[in-house]
């Protein structure tokens, strides 16, 4: 009757090789899905703040402030703003003459984290500029 002796060299070799080479695959992906993950965040963190950064557009007057900067939760946006369409008398609804002269301008920013000097994103949208040319009227009553 024969004794088990254990594993031969040969063995022990082709097993640590499938070893390895499985845990290098494994750490492999790990390192990309981090990455990825990294990567996501940052973009989160960019439309969060490029959320509040509309919200901060939407109150500036645009024809009175071409540029600007923004800066909050560990970014920073640098804007500019130019006219697209020409500025034209507003209208109300019934088609009279509006109290704003109102224009479209197309506002670009570029927007940067606090620690890299690099921009992580650029970014451009249009919003309506306008200026109060007429004073509205209390009718007596």
């Amino acid at each position: 009757m024969r004794s088990a002796r254990g594993f031969s060299l040969l063995e022990a070799v082709v097993a640590l090789s499938i070893f390895s080479a499985s845990t290098v695959a494994l750490y492999s992906w790990y390192g990309t899905v981090m990455l990825g993950l990294a990567r996501a965040d940052e973009h989160l963190h960019a439309a969060e703040f490029y959320r509040n950064f509309e919200s901060h557009l939407a109150m500036q007057n645009l024809t009175s402030e071409s540029v600007g900067e923004y800066a909050a939760n560990g970014m920073t946006a640098y804007w500019t703003a130019s006219l697209v369409e020409p500025k034209h008398e507003g209208r109300n609804i019934a088609g009279q003459m509006g109290y704003y002269r109102i224009g479209l301008y197309r506002v670009d920013a570029e927007l940067f984290r606090d620690d890299v000097d690099v921009p992580v994103e650029r970014i451009s949208t249009r919003l309506v500029g306008y200026e109060r040319v007429r004073v509205p009227q209390v009718l007596p009553q």
